[in-house]
């Protein structure tokens, strides 16, 4: 049985109090339909059996509740074995979030084998979007003492000064906090150059108020096809996920390797990167 709890993930304390809830409500369901069987006239029975329909819908609705109850409130993956070979590097090993994680338990997350020494949370989408889970995991990763940084997921068609105002209504950094930073993946239906100038403009925008120069997040080959040659003098963070031979004629400083780290206190995978330095290059990085 343990084998199964770790093959797919589940707590095994939540799997008993959803099977003993079920077989308490089964047990309810079987008394109640033996006693409604018990009538004589055939009058009594059709009600009776209205009766019974109704409590097995109700029971099946109970069933349903605990199950969603259990789904937002249990941590599934803290039984499931980590991939912690993936981490396994001479690099600096952190992690990036969003709402697609879900719920974190923190405190079970900082028992993970994974070696995370650093987060980067979503903050905000586009000109009016900002991501529901961006304060507390901001909080929560920050008293845990990670080295946290917060970026923006940048919408092309949409106006790059609206796009900034949003990530900094969203977002204050301080001393010992990753810069900004600007994950750019789409193209823009304006084309190429319209696309870099408000890239550029958002840049600008966040390094006179943060006092820093941004990170710029994008995949390997967007960046070739639209960044490369343009936008200089910026630390690189790129996902290329067939391989680290495939970043050496990029100067990268942070390379996003995989989408499938199994993580303690998440439910769901998260994004793995390698940080190109030591404990000493990440904190020159940060925000004096």
């Amino acid at each position: 049985m343990s084998y199964i709890f770790e093959l797919t993930g589940i707590n095994p304390k939540w799997f008993l109090i959803w099977v003993g809830s079920s077989i308490l409500a089964i047990s309810i369901l079987l008394l109640i339909i033996k006693q409604l069987r018990k009538a004589t006239n055939k009058k009594q029975k059709k009600i009776n059996k209205k009766r019974i329909q109704t409590c097995i819908e109700l029971i099946v609705g109970i069933l349903i509740l605990i199950s969603t109850y259990l789904y937002i409130e249990g941590d599934y993956t803290s039984t499931r074995k980590e991939n912690t070979y993936l981490s396994k590097s001479e690099h600096l090993f952190g992690i990036d979030i969003s709402h697609y994680q879900g719920k974190i338990k923190w405190d079970i997350l900082r028992t993970s084998k994974h070696p995370v020494e650093f987060i980067f949370i979503r903050a905000s989408m586009g000109s009016d979007g900002k991501d529901k889970t961006f304060k507390n995991n901001w909080k929560k990763a920050s008293e845990r003492e990670y080295i946290v940084g917060a970026y923006h997921y940048y919408r092309p068609n949409e106006n790059s000064n609206l796009q900034f105002n949003n990530f900094k209504s969203q977002v204050k950094l301080g001393s010992g906090n990753l810069p900004p930073v600007l994950d750019i993946e789409e193209a823009s239906k304006y084309g190429s150059e319209n696309l870099r100038k408000g890239v550029l403009n958002w840049l600008q925008l966040a390094e006179k108020h943060y006092g820093v120069k941004p990170i710029i997040y994008t995949g390997r080959a967007f960046y070739k096809q639209h960044l490369s040659g343009h936008i200089k003098d910026y630390t690189l963070w790129i996902a290329a996920y067939s391989g680290s031979h495939r970043m050496h004629s990029i100067n990268w400083k942070l390379h996003q390797f995989t989408d499938e780290i199994i993580i303690k206190g998440s439910n769901e995978f998260v994004d793995g990167n390698f940080f190109n330095g030591d404990i000493n290059d990440l904190q020159k990085l940060c925000i004096p």
